[in-house]
């Protein structure tokens, strides 16, 4: 009996390893794409043996291989090697499924080769150390043991992120921890069965959520961070769930509250263009609304006409007026210098009902343009 007990997970493993082998052409095809300089049989090699040492994953891996092969072409897109020595990313089970999981090291590796920012910290602060702020423009003043045990720290009260910026500049970002728990209780993550990352790997977490905040902040880079972003939240389980989530933890996550100068001009946030691939990668990720409406941005030459917007189910009363404040200025910008795309790719981390709410104040802006000759 033992011996035909120890079968599945032999064949498991050879069948999640067929599968990713499989995919050798499109992740040669998606790294070259993406300039991610991902190595296939390196990474194979890593990801197989994930798989051969967690049975949980091989078993996810075999009832889910679409899971499967998506969290290995996101290696191919990422470029964040999955050899466990560098901690940047790994192939996890997760809810039954197979997901890519991002270490904050891997996200500011990310940033940093996007050219978004130079270097960046990312420190957790306890109630024992001795911590002052002095402003976003400086480094904050953090003395503490870093050899000492997280109890003997005292209680977490908050993290910072500091970002060195391409122009010489600092970027501080102070996150309370009434922010982070705030976050956490509304990812899906938590509230499904309050286990997972956020129990076994509290401070990874925490810094993770906060060089999302934070990102929002730095100037845009190539998009593939955020990208990445978008696959933990919604992919991973780390976004937030579609109800009961407190506006101002989205509006913090979105990056339109407790900003003091800060927050780069829209300008900088939408783009005129993007690397093409990119933004290959951003409309098959995107809602089908969001492809649809990058699909009918006019060329130089436009002679296609755009349709007409949809009838909005989520109106700008049911949202906080920063929102609305802030669609309104994006797409001002967006319709003034003629980027619509940059704009579809700005919107594409936005949390459903206010992307929805935004992407259909673009289309009417497409639509008015394109009908009155602009």
């Amino acid at each position: 009996m033992s011996a035909t007990k120890a079968n599945p997970q032999p064949d498991n493993f050879q069948v999640a390893v067929a599968t990713l082998v499989k995919l050798e052409d499109k992740f040669l095809k998606l790294a070259e794409e993406t300039t991610s300089g991902a190595a296939f049989k390196q990474e194979l090699l890593y990801a197989s043996t994930a798989i051969m040492n967690n049975d949980y994953l091989a078993r996810c891996a075999v009832s889910n291989p679409l899971s499967l092969r998506n969290a290995f072409q996101q290696v191919a897109a990422c470029g964040l090697t999955l050899n466990p020595a560098n901690a940047l990313a790994y192939i996890v089970p997760r809810e039954g499924r197979v997901v890519l999981d991002i270490s904050y090291r891997g996200m500011i590796r990310m940033a940093v080769r996007d050219g978004a920012i130079k270097d960046c910290i990312v420190e957790v602060v306890y109630s024992n150390d001795q911590f002052v702020y002095k402003g976003k423009r400086t480094s904050p003043e953090h003395i503490f043991d870093p050899f000492s045990e997280e109890q003997q720290r005292g209680e977490f009260v908050g993290v910072y992120v500091e970002a060195l910026l391409p122009d010489g500049r600092l970027y501080v970002e102070a996150i309370p921890a009434r922010e982070i728990y705030a976050a956490r209780a509304a990812s899906e993550l938590w509230k499904k069965k309050q286990s997972g990352p956020w129990k076994d790997f509290f401070v990874s977490m925490v810094k993770k959520t906060a060089i999302k905040i934070a990102r929002k902040y730095w100037p845009q880079g190539s998009g593939t961070l955020d990208q990445a972003i978008s696959y933990l939240n919604e992919e991973g389980g780390e976004g937030f769930s579609t109800k009961d989530v407190p506006a101002e933890v989205v509006e913090r996550y979105m990056g339109t509250t407790g900003v003091e100068d800060a927050e780069p001009p829209l300008e900088e946030v939408v783009q005129p263009s993007a690397p093409t691939a990119v933004l290959e990668q951003a409309e098959e990720s995107a809602p089908q609304e969001a492809q649809e409406a990058a699909q009918q941005v006019p060329k130089k030459a436009p002679k296609q006409q755009p349709k007409a917007p949809q009838e909005a189910t989520v109106s700008a009363d049911d949202l906080p007026p920063k929102i609305v404040k802030k669609t309104a200025t994006l797409v001002q910008r967006a319709e003034a210098q003629g980027c619509w795309e940059a704009a579809v790719e700005y919107l594409s981390n936005w949390p459903v009902d206010y992307r929805n709410y935004a992407m259909r104040e673009l289309e009417a802006a497409r639509y008015a343009a394109a009908t009155s000759g602009e």
